[in-house]
């Protein structure tokens, strides 16, 4: 049998969450084959298997939160599947049924030898009225590794195990968070169905992460997208619905009618809402970026006029460019000419990277996300806007994958499309800089004695100190400067 283990997918993963599961036990797996999803602190990755065989167990839930290198499933021989639940069930049950027939007296004994029995052949029936009655070897094989003695671990018996759990000693390591919000609204009626289907509902991995959020079971919600497919803004609506059922009373203590939508959407009253992965992974790299690295920022106007004419023309000839297409592929040409901005810093040295890869800022609903556009300077323009939509869109839909977002060496962050004139970003940990990027505006300029309009956009680069000096990131941003407001050399 081989142990299939919750994998390390980024340097900085310590935990990862199962999405949703593809296979059910005793189904056929193949080696490369997508058996389950997974997320990340960063973004949702598909599991594929290494070897072939059948789905003996499934230890860990969709759901379920679980330390890197925890068994989650096991893969075997269909004959090795009672011998491996005997193997399982022997070590682990031993210490427990025996300190429980010594202490407890009326409920100890009927639920301590119930692994044993299960792993067997008599006694499971009469012990366990709620269970399913189909399958003994599969139910202990699922009993024994997530918990030790738990009787019903795995999905399909969900509520059965929180009717055990009273009688039973030990409470579950890391599953206390899945019972409780969702064993009072839909434990009894729709609990075996969310680990069996691993697809039960059609949402994206983006959607699925922010009803965890909101505390919302996506089989109440009733989807407005194609074939029923869940989107956010249903997510949306069922938390006012929510909010203004049952939360409403509590909220507005002090704040009249105005407070209760407030209030429902955020209770503060109930003090902070823990962070998602996502913005804890945000928090963690600003951390350690801002407390390691010396800032400085330079900023410059650039004139926008011919670059816009640019961008005007190609969209007429059927070959449509964004401002920060423009924009990536000259920070790449202008990288090339400074190398340094390319670096990365480490302790012996500077490491110059021979390709430019570019990451690209993407908002998300709970913290930022950072694709990477690699060799752009073998890219041309229309490959950088193709490539950095493709990129963006899977992005937003939570589809990214890690490789996705490694090996940057310089990053970009566009505020301007919210009408930001001017800020600073932070640099990512292995860069030596970043690009802000302002909106482009209209401006009067005077010359030669006369006054006329021009499109203007500010950018600001922070760098690193230890990297670079202000004078070279001036000459840096001259150079994008002149690339910008001569653009022929983006088309070449």
């Amino acid at each position: 049998m081989n142990d299939i283990v919750m994998p390390k997918l980024s340097d900085t993963m310590t935990e990862g969450r199962l999405v949703s599961w593809n296979k059910r036990v005793g189904e056929t797996v193949t080696r490369g084959e997508v058996i389950a999803e997974v997320e990340t602190d960063k973004a949702n990755m598909e599991l594929e298997a290494y070897v072939s065989g059948e789905l003996l167990e499934i230890r860990v839930q969709a759901g379920d939160l679980v330390p890197v290198g925890t068994v989650i499933a096991v893969i075997g021989n269909a004959g090795e599947k009672g011998a491996g639940a005997r193997e399982q069930s022997a070590p682990v049950p031993h210490p427990e049924p025996e300190p429980a027939r010594a202490q407890g007296e009326p409920s100890g004994p009927p639920a301590a030898p119930q692994p044993e029995a299960a792993a067997g052949e008599s006694g499971a029936a009469a012990a366990e009225p709620p269970a399913a009655k189909g399958s003994k070897p599969a139910e202990a094989v699922d009993l024994v590794p997530p918990e030790g003695e738990k009787q019903a671990p795995a999905a399909p018996p969900r509520p059965g195990a929180e009717e055990t759990l009273p009688a039973g000693e030990p409470k579950e390591p890391y599953r206390p968070e899945v019972p409780p919000a969702g064993a009072p609204p839909a434990a009894s009626p729709k609990g075996p169905e969310p680990a069996a289907g691993a697809g039960r509902e059609k949402a994206a991995p983006l959607v699925r992460r922010r009803a965890r959020e909101l505390g919302i079971e996506l089989a109440q919600v009733r989807g407005s997208g194609p074939e029923g497919r869940i989107l956010l803004t249903d997510l949306e609506t069922q938390a006012k619905g929510a909010g203004e059922a049952p939360g409403v009373p509590q909220p507005p203590a002090g704040r009249g009618v105005t407070g209760t939508a407030e209030a429902g959407a955020a209770p503060q009253e109930e003090g902070p809402r823990p962070l998602s992965r996502l913005r804890s992974a945000v928090a963690k790299t600003v951390i350690e970026s801002w407390s390691h690295i010396p800032h400085f920022t330079v900023t410059m106007d650039i004139e926008m006029d011919e670059a816009d004419s640019v961008r005007r023309q190609l969209k007429q000839s059927g070959k449509p460019v964004s401002v920060n297409d423009l924009i990536v592929k000259a920070v790449a040409l202008a990288l090339q000419k400074f190398p340094q901005m390319n670096a990365s810093f480490t302790p012996e040295g500077l490491q110059f990277h021979n390709e430019i890869n570019i990451a690209i800022a993407v908002g998300m609903p709970d913290g930022v996300l950072m694709p990477v556009l690699t060799g752009c300077q073998k890219r041309s323009l229309l490959e950088v806007s193709e490539e950095g939509k493709r990129l963006v869109e899977r992005a937003r839909s939570g589809s990214l994958t890690e490789q996705e977002m490694h090996g940057g060496t310089f990053s970009i962050s566009n505020l301007g499309m919210f009408g930001v004139s001017s800020f600073s970003a932070i640099i990512h940990p292995a860069h030596s800089g970043v690009l802000a990027v302002g909106a482009v505006a209209e401006v009067a300029k005077v010359s030669s004695g006369g006054l006329s309009s021009i499109k203007v956009m500010k950018v600001t680069l922070s760098a690193d100190h230890r990297a670079v000096d202000g004078a070279y990131a001036a000459k840096f941003l001259a150079a994008l400067k002149e690339i910008l407001e001569n653009p022929v050399r983006l088309l070449i």
